[in-house]
């Protein structure tokens, strides 16, 4: 069989493309388009978020204590620390929407491969999603009025929501336990930590909230010191329990991603 010169020269650039398409199709077929996220940077990022709002919400008490609000300034509403619809107002509700979000993953990955967990974490991203909800719209301050009316309660039970939630809290606390015995002892101590800065924050200054309200009113500077107080814990709870979660998620090399 006779080849022509233009046979040779076709069948050449065939095995050149076939040498070169090999290759290419490799790193395609190995190519990884995940986007991969620093965890211990994401933490870093977390704290110095919480530190600017704190800090901008301290700063704006000082500046209404120096100035008052009849300035074009008014009362910087926006940056105060026990405000709805407030900066740190919404980074609360941001981290609880979070931390609802990675409980969430978190559930699910515990169905494949901790299924003695799953339940817990369910519950765990179910609550952490209601308070979302909660701070946004504050459903808990419907029971103040009838609850103190019905029940003549005033002093530290002004904010009578809190008679309804200490035994809830605590009953969680107590159901929550096997869990808590179940998971990495460093994950554990860290949520208990978080729950106590959290709870501390959010039911415990309550207490002191109500006897300044009830005892000297809301504008007292007792009252206002209380109550940036106990927003500061809420959100350092919240901010310490979303690192814990992170570094759960890095432990058990979870891979979060889209498909």
């Amino acid at each position: 069989m006779v080849y022509s010169t233009s046979d040779f020269v076709n069948s050449q650039k065939r095995s050149i493309l076939y040498q070169l398409e090999e290759p290419l199709d490799k790193v395609a077929s190995e190519r990884d388009d995940s986007v991969y996220v620093n965890v211990d940077r994401l933490k870093s990022c977390l704290w110095v978020a919480l530190g600017l709002v704190l800090t901008i919400g301290v700063l704006r008490e000082i500046v209404i204590y120096l100035i008052g609000t009849e300035t074009y300034l008014k009362d910087l509403r926006h940056f105060q620390l026990d405000a709805e619809r407030s900066i740190p107002s919404w980074y609360e509700n941001l981290a609880m929407a979070a931390a609802s979000a990675l409980l969430a993953i978190i559930a699910m990955f515990s169905r494949l491969n901790d299924r003695i967990n799953t339940l817990a974490w369910t519950v765990l991203a179910v609550i952490f999603l209601l308070m979302s909800i909660d701070g946004a719209v504050s459903f808990h301050e419907i029971s103040v009025e009838p609850l103190r009316g019905a029940l003549n309660l005033g002093g530290i039970f002004h904010f009578s929501w809190v008679i309804l939630a200490a035994p809830i809290v605590f009953g969680l606390g107590v159901c929550f336990i096997p869990f808590l015995l179940r998971i990495p002892q460093h994950i554990a101590l860290g949520f208990i930590a978080a729950g106590t800065i959290f709870v501390g924050g959010a039911l415990g200054t309550e207490f002191i909230c109500g006897y300044f309200a009830s005892a000297q009113g809301m504008d007292s500077v007792g009252y206002k010191i209380t109550a940036a107080c106990q927003e500061a814990l809420e959100s350092i709870g919240l901010t310490l329990f979303l690192t814990v979660l992170l570094s759960y998620v890095s432990l058990r090399q979870i891979k979060i991603g889209f498909q």
